[in-house]
């Protein structure tokens, strides 16, 4: 299945059949044409659009990082409220990767646990994560720290 939030963010891109958009023209279509969220709760899904590295900023208009054309958004889909809670750092990397290699959650999930299983269960699966999404091409530098913090973070290890 497509990432969700994948869907979300080509939808108003698709609606008004453009490859740019302003913030307010992507918010709008969310919040008003669809009926989908608050106008504070598409702000929120920008946002973690942007962190996914599935929409990036050109000037002042958003451009989305992947190829719309291979995109179909389901009829009468409308996204979930697990849209709205925060993911993990693996899910990050997995729709990273989803979005720049074409490749689906799925397939990207087993290429991470193959990866993992080469270092023999050594690394974090967010670091495997990270090394797959570098071998396939991906551009890391917006989730590095991400997955820096996590695997290094004081509240994971223990005492």
């Amino acid at each position: 299945m497509m990432d969700e939030l994948m869907l979300v963010a080509a939808t108003p891109f698709k609606r008004n059949n453009k490859n740019t958009l302003s913030i307010k023209d992507f918010e709008f279509v969310l919040s008003f044409d669809l009926k989908w969220m608050a106008p504070d709760l598409a702000s929120k899904v920008r946002d973690k659009a942007i962190g996914a590295r599935l929409l990036k900023f050109s000037g002042a208009e958003l451009v989305l990082n992947f190829d719309i054309s291979k995109i179909e958004i389901p009829h009468g889909f409308k996204p979930s409220e697990s849209l709205f809670k925060e993911r993990s750092v693996i899910e990050d990397i997995i729709a990273l990767i989803v979005a720049n290699c074409g490749k689906n959650a799925r397939d990207t999930t087993a290429l991470i646990n193959k990866k993992q299983e080469q270092f023999e269960d050594l690394v974090d699966i967010e670091v495997a994560g990270l090394l797959t999404a570098k071998e396939l091409g991906c551009d890391i530098d917006a989730i590095y720290d991400k997955v820096y913090s996590k695997v290094f973070s004081k509240d994971d290890k223990p005492t």
